[in-house]
């Protein structure tokens, strides 16, 4: 394994050394052969030094690396440490879990939780139907189309979240251009992270918290919206819950596979969305907590073992990341130029309201009485709970100096996972109080059955409240599928559409559905051919506008005729000439 690792890094580093070598005339031919208009602008001369500069530095550094894992192979081995669970011990204790989980389990419960899943499917399901966004449109027609290589190396925009992109680009080759099969990735990673916040809640606590959590999280709207959109969240939650059972494994047993398999899931949750770095901290924090309050005479060998986790976490992220950081630097994946100033002027000025939309965002799927006492649920369950204590301590050390390091208050979209430690303590405090209901006031009533009810009561309630409050809140467009509509079989091979932004994209995505030749969007115009021109007024576009961001001028056409009008778009139609 040492040798072919070493032989590994001796092909990267030949390869990258090869590619180095590229002049920019060819790479800039094939790059532009790529991009729908044939030119891309931003690849510059200077731009494709910086790149050889880097490639490089990356020949230069694999080969020192490949030296040092082939001379050192010895030390390396012996620095492991040797533990108790051998290897395979993971799937093995996991079947085994599975399996006596199924036996401890009654056919209603299993029914139930089934129940619960099913009805967070069908509220996901249907709001997939709801019109596509621009991220999710720009995604497909700006990263998806492309060749594997584009997908791995580009990061001018962080809408490429590759794992995601390249999981979108397989469910759309696969079952055709959709906006169903765009979201598919998304909405298959939101189902299943119903279920595995149901195991790891029954694993970690009981069965009855893990009930009512299944309900809170199936009904939750936030939830529910971005397990319906084509974006990568919702795969960071699945990642984020995995990494969750594997560090539980790995606490329990110091097994070096339950250790390597975690830097696995945090490193695949950083190549879908880099913030997933907020979440691996978070998990690795709460793991050092974990042990540090449970073990005292295998502490050290334990920590040494989740030491070589993070540092396997780490390699793995970067070997994953290497092509962008070639491509862009390093500085691009944690402060990419489109998110604006990050100074600490910009930062003290706006960091209260950024976090106020953040409870703003959250609140819209709820209300403030909801609000408050979930509030009061996370204050006594942190009371009640070790557990949970440790948990929302590393969610919120995992964060807070991240984000003042990186002098940023991400969307609120970005801090959805934090439902999932939320969610938990509401399911925690509910659990207790309605025990304290049972002891007080209704002894005859059984646990199974106070469960059952609140489960269901939560699951009616918030599911309302949810799907009711993520309607329009993110701006959608329709219009842009009935523009596709109208173009379909109207559109003769001279012919040309002009738009601009925010529609480039939901427009293409759709043209692309209904296989419109997407070349009508980028075609020179030619005299006598009819243009068709798209305008918002709702954005304070113009005929005159669109025309002029396309190096256009209304004289160069004869009278425009508008011939769709729309509540915010427009379609004019005139003849070049």
């Amino acid at each position: 394994m040492v040798l072919l690792t070493a032989l590994l890094l001796l092909m990267l580093a030949a390869v990258a050394w090869w590619l180095s070598r590229l002049g920019f005339a060819p790479v800039k031919g094939y790059v532009d052969g790529l991009a729908p208009d044939g030119d891309v602008e931003t690849y510059t001369r200077a731009f494709h030094e910086r790149v050889r500069g880097n490639l490089r530095m990356l020949a230069a550094a694999a080969a020192a690396a490949a030296g040092l894992v082939f001379a050192g192979a010895r030390l390396l081995a012996r620095s492991l440490p040797r533990g108790e669970v051998q290897r395979g011990a993971l799937w093995t204790d996991l079947r085994r879990a599975l399996v006596k989980l199924n036996k401890r389990t009654s056919r209603t419960h299993k029914l139930f939780v089934a129940g619960l899943i099913a009805a967070g499917a069908v509220l996901r399901i249907v709001q997939m139907q709801a019109p596509i966004i621009y991220d999710e449109a720009f995604t497909y027609v700006y990263y998806a189309v492309r060749p594997l290589p584009v997908i791995i190396s580009d990061y001018s925009y962080p809408n490429n979240q590759i794992l995601h992109t390249l999981l979108v680009k397989l469910s759309t080759a696969v079952l055709g251009v959709h906006l169903w099969s765009l979201r598919l990735p998304a909405l298959l990673a939101g189902i299943l992270a119903m279920l595995l916040a149901y195991l790891f809640v029954r694993a970690h606590f009981n069965r009855y918290i893990a009930l009512l959590m299944l309900a809170f999280v199936a009904s939750s709207g936030s939830l529910i919206e971005y397990s319906a959109l084509g974006r990568g969240y919702s795969i960071t939650w699945c990642l984020l819950l995995l990494g969750w059972l594997a560090g539980r494994h790995f606490a329990k047993t110091n097994s070096l596979g339950s250790a390597i398999t975690l830097a696995v899931i945090n490193a695949l949750g950083m190549w879908t969305v880099t913030t997933m770095l907020y979440i691996a901290v978070a998990c690795y924090l709460w793991l050092v907590l974990h042990l540090m309050t449970a073990y005292k005479t295998t502490l050290a060998k334990r920590m040494q073992r989740l030491g070589l986790s993070f540092g396997v976490f780490l390699l793995l992220t970067g070997a994953l990341y290497m092509p962008v950081i070639v491509v862009h630097g390093l500085g691009q994946l944690f402060h990419h130029p489109t998110m604006g100033d990050n100074s600490w002027e910009v930062f003290s000025a706006t960091h209260q309201d950024r976090t106020f939309d953040l409870y703003a965002y959250f609140n819209d799927t709820a209300a403030a009485w909801i609000s408050l006492l979930g509030l009061a649920g996370v204050v006594y369950a942190a009371y009640i709970s070790s557990k949970f204590r440790l948990l929302l301590v590393a969610t919120a050390l995992g964060a807070i100096p991240i984000v003042i390091a990186q002098r940023l208050v991400a969307p609120p979209r970005v801090w959805v996972y934090t439902l999932f430690v939320l969610h938990l303590s509401s399911a925690i405090a509910l659990f207790y109080l309605l025990k304290l209901v049972q002891e007080t006031l209704l002894p005859t009533l059984s646990k199974r059955v106070r469960t059952s009810v609140t489960a269901v009561v939560v699951l009616a309630g918030l599911s309302w409240t949810g799907m009711h409050g993520i309607q329009d809140r993110i701006e959608r467009f329709p219009e842009a599928a009935w523009t596709a509509d109208y173009f379909l079989g109207a559109l003769k091979p001279s012919d040309r559409v002009m738009t601009e932004f925010p529609w480039e994209a939901p427009v293409e995505f759709h043209f692309r559905e209904r296989r419109i030749p997407i070349e009508v969007l980028y075609r020179p115009t030619t005299p006598g051919a009819t243009l068709y021109v798209l305008v918002s007024p709702a954005r304070e576009q113009t005929l005159e506008g669109v025309l002029q961001h396309h190096d256009h001028r209304t004289d160069q056409l004869s009278v425009p005729d508008r011939v769709k009008d729309w509540k915010r778009l427009e379609v004019w139609r005139a003849t070049v000439r």
